[in-house]
């Protein structure tokens, strides 16, 4: 079973992957780190709601409103 299979099974709602390595699928010219925001849909099935890369700030509204740049999640 899968780590999203798992969290599906549990109810959770929303999570949210940080790419901090290159990654296949990486966009050309795609600086990182990289915000993926997924969430639970009807389906039962996870679905991506946001892709965040640095350099200019998102407003996430799900799980909860926040303002960011993913340039200042880390060092």
């Amino acid at each position: 079973m899968s780590a999203s299979d798992r969290w599906t099974a549990a109810g959770i709602p929303n999570y949210w992957r940080l790419e901090t390595a290159r990654f296949k699928g990486q966009l050309p010219g795609e600086e990182l780190p990289i915000l993926f925001a997924y969430a639970l849909a009807d389906t039962g099935e996870y679905e991506l709601v946001r892709r965040a890369a640095p350099g200019s700030e998102v407003v996430m509204q799900r799980p909860f409103e926040i303002a960011l740049d993913t340039a200042r999640l880390l060092p």
